[in-house]
């Protein structure tokens, strides 16, 4: 809960401040629902039933960061018109409401014109998740420089950190139930069942979009602080400031070379589990959703704190080495093992959460509408500027996975180690996006300079000894309790 010591100093604020704060927070619950809904089993069965091949699977994890360049010319007209909460309305409602286009178009292509259709509906369904994820990208900027504007800055890393939390609890429930409905109602392989799986996809795509217009609505009350339009210049001259800023591209380097490696297993990872592992839908949704959502609902926080405390490069040096290991234990998953895909899941998002929360809080500092100290005027510019350096990799990496699983689709080798599992492009592919996540570390962080931040070592004793503690309160709890009661039974007597 946000404190009065916490707001601005305009004593008309702190009252709104904290029911924008609120409202922002609820929009997430809502949201977050959605996310899930779309995310996992659901999408990967869909795009399989619609006989998507290794590269289009590739395609479609590379789709996000393709569509993310849509974030350069919307924060030209960001810039030049002050409209961000405009901007962000029309997109994201739009987004939404396109969740209603993927889920039933296809289907009404193939039951049409039959199974010859099929690769039409393929075509048809990437196409619209291309622009679905062009809403995100143009809204995005306009929300982030939005919210730089709203949130105090001293209090930003914790405020966002619980805002996820929030998310996570309706998270959790939702990706469970989708995962049983899809056991119980998308059972099967094959033609013979691939209506009955699309619909129910469908229907579940669906009902994610009334989740996300929700979301948005929650939006329309939310305030807008006066932004003054951009002297009209080129182009080139709105997008200076960050592309001279080193240290900015320094960050964005570090996360966008993690975002790379990471989308080497995107939807291969789900698919591997469904395919290779052969385990249900609702196991694909506890393993690939809920671990990791619960996983990030408990270090949420103290990442948050880790930054605003410690500094934002000592966090992302412990989420980053320790995504070296999650990303080549992969290929160690198999059916003797399927415990170590809840472990890696739960620590790979995680330590994830901490690249993200660092990353999102340095972005914040460029992205408001006053001037820094080295008097350069911040805006959505700078966060174009990261969203399309790290979509770029995203997507560059999503398309070289798809392309090495294509080429490699029938490849297997046997290594001489014995511990070693045969491997095959899966394998192949989460070695890749082990190196390249060390690389990250090894190349980036040195080079970043955070004069006021903690040593690493500090950071990660801080933030283990909050952790003990808080594990030890919690421990403890039910004895204290207990202790009341018997108090309060003894005062009564």
């Amino acid at each position: 809960m946000t404190t009065d010591s916490d707001l601005p100093a305009d004593p008309e604020s702190p009252g709104d401040l904290r029911r924008t704060m609120r409202l922002v927070t609820l929009g997430w619950v809502f949201g977050s629902v959605w996310l899930t809904m779309v995310s996992g089993a659901p999408i990967a069965i869909f795009a399989r039933q619609l006989d998507a091949s290794e590269f289009q699977f590739g395609l479609l994890t590379a789709m996000p960061f393709l569509a993310s360049l849509m974030s350069m010319p919307a924060s030209v007209l960001i810039e030049r018109t002050g409209q961000r909460k405009a901007i962000f309305l029309i997109s994201l409602f739009a987004q939404r409401f396109l969740w209603f286009a993927i889920a039933t178009v296809p289907v009404w292509i193939i039951i049409s014109g039959g199974e010859s259709w099929v690769g039409t509906a393929t075509v048809i369904f990437l196409v619209l998740a291309f622009f679905m994820h062009a809403g995100v990208a143009v809204g995005g900027p306009a929300w982030v420089s939005w919210m730089a504007d709203i949130i105090p800055e001293r209090v930003r890393g914790k405020y966002f950190a619980r805002r996820r939390q929030w998310g996570v609890l309706s998270a959790i429930p939702a990706a469970y139930i989708v995962g049983w409905v899809m056991d119980h109602f998308a059972h099967g392989d094959g033609h013979p069942d691939r209506v009955g799986i699309l619909i129910v996809c469908g229907v579940i795509f669906s009902i994610a979009a009334v989740f996300g217009i929700v979301d948005i609505a929650l939006f329309l009350p939310v305030k807008e602080p006066h932004r003054a339009p951009a002297e009209k210049a080129p182009l080139h001259t709105i997008f200076a400031s960050p592309l001279r800023d080193r240290q900015f591209l320094i960050f964005a380097g570090f996360v966008g070379t993690m975002t790379f490696a990471i989308s080497f297993m995107g939807q291969f990872v789900t698919l591997y589990m469904i395919e290779r592992l052969q385990i249900s839908a609702k196991a694909t949704q506890l393993m690939l959703l809920i671990a990791p959502l619960v996983a990030t609902f408990l270090v949420l926080g103290h990442w948050g704190r880790a930054v605003d405390r410690m500094g934002k490069k000592p966090v992302m040096a412990i989420a980053g080495l320790g995504l070296v290991p999650v990303g080549l234990g992969w290929i160690f998953v198999n059916p003797a093992s399927p415990w170590l895909g809840y472990v890696l899941s739960a620590a790979g998002a995680a330590l994830w959460a901490g690249v993200e929360v660092a990353n999102f809080n340095f972005v914040l500092e460029f992205s408001g509408s006053e001037e820094s100290e080295t008097g350069v005027r911040g805006g959505s510019n700078f966060v174009a500027v990261n969203g399309a350096i790290i979509n770029v990799a995203g997507c560059l990496g999503g398309l070289a996975a798809g392309l090495i699983a294509q080429l490699l689709r029938e490849w297997q080798w046997q290594p001489t180690i014995r511990f070693l599992p045969t491997m095959t492009f899966y394998e192949l592919l989460f070695i890749i996006s082990g190196i390249l996540r060390l690389l990250a570390v090894v190349i980036f962080l040195p080079l970043i300079h955070e004069p006021q931040a903690r040593p690493a070592r500090e950071t990660l004793v801080y933030m283990t000894t909050n952790i003990y503690n808080n594990m030890v309160s919690a421990t403890l709890q039910p004895l204290r309790l207990a202790r009341l009661m018997k108090k309060a039974t003894y005062r009564d007597e």
